[in-house]
């Protein structure tokens, strides 16, 4: 089997069709280069170049030996270098954009503990609910909620976010538990109305196995997820809001949820970054440090049944 330093060799004459510019690029002398390309021919028993006396070529077979060769050496280089990287100390400026609500809920907690573990990452962090350019803007990591629209980026599943319909028991007290869809139009149904189109967002149900919306009616609308949750929790009426917004009054049971069964399917929330090569060791220290965190908040089934 041919050694690495000769393989490197064979590359490098193919890439620069050259023995001696090879050899130049190589700091060798060029009978360095002829006698190396030459055990290599002999151990696979095969020609592959064609010289002449003005050019080298190569041959069919060393074409196809050619492209492997130089993968399987891009291959080894990408595995060293991950392995350097992964000795360097996480360190510099880290610019993270995520959604205002979620990121403000549940990614801000979780900072002193990054800042414990990688305190020569200095963290620059910007909210904002629209989908960004990440390489036009600069931003080294997002946080993305539901469908990603952009397939270029390298995504990491964090976590879910789950709509929930509640109330507070006193709402259900004075007004009564809807136990169907119909008996929502009963209720003051509390709306999320998006800020730039104005639209009512629909509450999602899912029935039978197949996802169902309806129109939310009552006398409030809200353009903010926090508000629309302290409307809730003063007892205005029913609202179904995003359950990150919510676990910590579900907990204390200053709000209620009901008809749980209908909850839609949960919207995946992600970390994105760009596609690079080499992933930075502050990239990587950022994404592995949150996907772990939320991994060991997930609860067991135990818990859930």
């Amino acid at each position: 089997m041919a050694d690495l330093r000769t393989l490197s060799i064979f590359v490098k004459v193919a890439e620069r069709k050259s023995f001696v510019r090879a050899a130049a690029d190589l700091g060798i002398t060029q009978s360095g280069v002829s006698n190396a390309v030459k055990r290599l021919e002999e151990q696979t028993g095969t020609r592959l170049f064609a010289r002449t006396t003005r050019r080298v070529s190569l041959t069919e077979d060393g074409t196809a030996f050619f492209e492997r060769c130089r993968q399987a050496l891009a291959d080894i280089e990408e595995a060293e270098l991950v392995l350097s990287e992964a000795r360097l100390k996480p360190s510099g400026n880290l610019r993270v954009d995520m959604s205002v609500a979620f990121g403000r809920l549940k990614i801000v907690p979780q900072l002193r503990a990054f800042q414990a573990e990688y305190p020569d990452v200095r963290l620059s962090l910007t909210f904002t609910d629209r989908y960004i350019d990440l390489i036009e803007e600069g931003v080294d990591v997002a946080v993305r909620l539901g469908v990603l629209q952009d397939s270029s980026l390298i995504a990491r599943r964090l976590t879910t976010a789950q709509y929930r319909l509640v109330a507070t028991p006193g709402y259900f007290a004075e007004h009564g538990r809807p136990k169907s869809l119909d008996d929502l139009a009963k209720h003051n149904c509390l709306a999320f109305t998006a800020r730039d189109t104005r639209l009512t967002r629909d509450w999602r149900f899912l029935v039978g196995g197949s996802e169902t919306t309806l129109t939310p009616r009552g006398k409030m609308s809200f353009s903010d997820g926090g508000a629309l949750c302290e409307a809730a929790c003063a007892g205005y009426g029913l609202a179904q809001i995003h359950d990150y917004y919510l676990d910590t009054e579900i907990a204390r049971g200053k709000l209620v949820p009901v008809l749980d069964r209908l909850k839609p399917n949960p919207n995946p929330i992600w970390l994105v970054y760009p596609p690079t090569r080499h992933l930075t060791p502050k990239v990587r220290a950022f994404a592995d440090f949150m996907t772990a965190q939320f991994r060991s908040a997930r609860p067991s089934r135990a818990d859930i049944e």
